[in-house]
């Protein structure tokens, strides 16, 4: 009876260990996914206003200093044998590197363009419904959708309606009537700037345009 009682703190002490373990393993990824979720937004939002980038700046420093400690606790970790911390703590840094690494930040601008396009698609469907049917598949329309850097770095983004898909061909794909038709329209350069489109639905395009002068 003694050592049973005198056993269970140690083990209601274990259980309490374990536990704190356990929410250890997934609280520091899942903190380092808000985080690099919170940064896309930030920098995602910099197209309507650049004080967004400088928030992004602050919270990216010392972010990056942050998982630096994190990685070497986690291979400090590793070489002692613990390896489900190790495993936690080198994934916090792999999933912020990660956008940098790979192309995983296009798909996650993807995701943003398609969520402001379907929050405001009644407005966008009713823009394109109030032009005849004949001036809508003859040229694109166009919504502003902010723009990015400055003077000869800056790119604009937009939201394209094309009945044609062409806006999602590049340059040297798209016929000549395209281009003598929509470059004109829009005030673009042919010999200047650059068009990337991704399809987002339908007739619906986000697209970036990048002039240099």
């Amino acid at each position: 009876m003694t050592s049973i009682e005198s056993d269970a703190p140690s083990q209601q002490a274990s259980a309490i260990g374990g536990l704190s373990d356990d929410r250890f393993l997934w609280v520091v990824p899942l903190l380092a996914l808000c985080s690099v979720i919170t940064l896309t937004i930030f920098t995602y939002l910099d197209r309507l206003s650049g004080d967004w980038l400088i928030l992004a700046f602050v919270l990216f420093v010392p972010l990056v200093s942050l998982m630096i400690l994190v990685g070497g606790m986690g291979i400090v970790a590793l070489f002692k044998g613990r390896f489900k911390r190790a495993a936690a703590l080198l994934l916090a840094p792999l999933m912020v590197a990660a956008p940098f690494i790979f192309p995983i930040m296009s798909f996650e601008y993807d995701a943003l363009d398609l969520l402001r396009l379907y929050l405001n698609k009644g407005y966008y469907d009713a823009a394109i419904e109030k032009l005849p049917a004949a001036e809508r598949a003859s040229k694109v329309v166009l919504f502003q959708w902010g723009a990015t850097g400055f003077m000869l770095a800056a790119t604009d983004y937009a939201l394209v309606y094309d009945e044609s898909g062409e806006i999602a061909l590049t340059d040297e794909e798209r016929s000549q009537a395209w281009n003598d038709r929509v470059y004109p329209q829009e005030h673009w350069d042919v010999n200047h700037c650059v068009t990337s489109a991704r399809h987002l639905t339908g007739h619906y395009y986000s697209v970036a345009i990048r002039c240099s002068y």
